[in-house]
């Protein structure tokens, strides 16, 4: 399980939505418009539903940017930024990445992929902490004191040639969270410019933004590879259907045959065979 969200100890930011800072505007607009859904289904905790299915259904079709993904499961979103970090450890293609740091209880099972992801590419760790990760643990992560306006917020954006794609969630005033994994390349820049500006100001130079996807055979643009992505996404959610058909037939073909059983027992012992 991942840890919960930090949150902000100002007031304002446990009022309505449009409290909230705005550190991602286009991001926000989204996180807004699955909040508002998730209100009017009544879920007050959004890892509790079995499929973001039910969300997304009431979401009108501009709501997210196009190619974004809905995430709600701790674990899954857990599991999409270990993808986005194996990724840019296996490609080794240089660029930046932007990444919330652990809290020092959490580092011993990520300190080692934090080294490596470091030494793939420019990593800029933002650190909610009042003390700075200990550098012997995280290598070469620049370490970044997060501002007050970012600290709602969990993200990871991988800003290396050929894969721009960024894993964010914002922490829910009631508890838990709303996960967005997006590769559209407007929110992708303006995340960027926003935690750029946030690491240069201590003195971090920051490399300059990286290149998008390279033309590939049936891949044209990161349009391409994030519609595959949703249409894997799809066809999850029917294979979890089925899934759902297969387990509940065999429980209800289970419950018949202990009535057939019990109904041979009961004949048996009237019958005194």
């Amino acid at each position: 399980m991942i840890r919960p969200l930090p949150h902000c100890d100002l007031p304002e930011l446990f009022g309505e939505p449009a409290a909230y800072p705005r550190a991602f505007p286009i991001l926000d607009r989204a996180f807004d418009a699955v909040e508002r859904a998730l209100d009017i289904l009544g879920v007050e905790d959004p890892a509790s539903l079995r499929s973001p299915r039910p969300v997304e259904e009431l979401l009108s079709p501009t709501a997210l940017p196009e190619g974004t993904l809905l995430v709600l499961d701790p674990a899954e979103l857990r599991t999409a930024e270990v993808d986005v970090e194996d990724t840019v450890k296996d490609e080794r293609l240089g660029g930046s990445v932007f990444l919330s740091l652990p809290h020092a209880d959490e580092l011993g099972t990520r300190a080692r992929s934090l080294r490596e992801l470091a030494a793939a590419a420019t990593t800029f760790g933002f650190n909610a902490s009042l003390n700075p990760l200990p550098v012997a643990r995280v290598g070469r992560v620049r370490q970044v004191a997060t501002p007050l306006h970012l600290r709602n917020y969990r993200f990871l954006l991988a800003d290396t040639p050929g894969f721009r794609v960024a894993v964010v969630a914002r922490a829910l005033p009631s508890g838990g969270f709303i996960g967005l994994w997006t590769g559209e390349p407007t929110v992708l820049n303006e995340m960027r410019t926003v935690l750029a500006e946030c690491a240069e100001a201590p003195g971090h130079s920051v490399p300059r933004a990286a290149p998008p996807v390279p033309v590939l055979d049936g891949v044209e643009s990161e349009r391409d590879v994030w519609k595959q992505a949703e249409d894997l996404r799809a066809f999850r959610v029917v294979r979890e259907a089925q899934l759902r058909e297969i387990a509940r037939a065999a429980a209800l073909r289970g419950v018949a045959l202990r009535r057939e059983r019990e109904a041979k027992r009961v004949k048996r012992a009237a019958t005194g065979s």
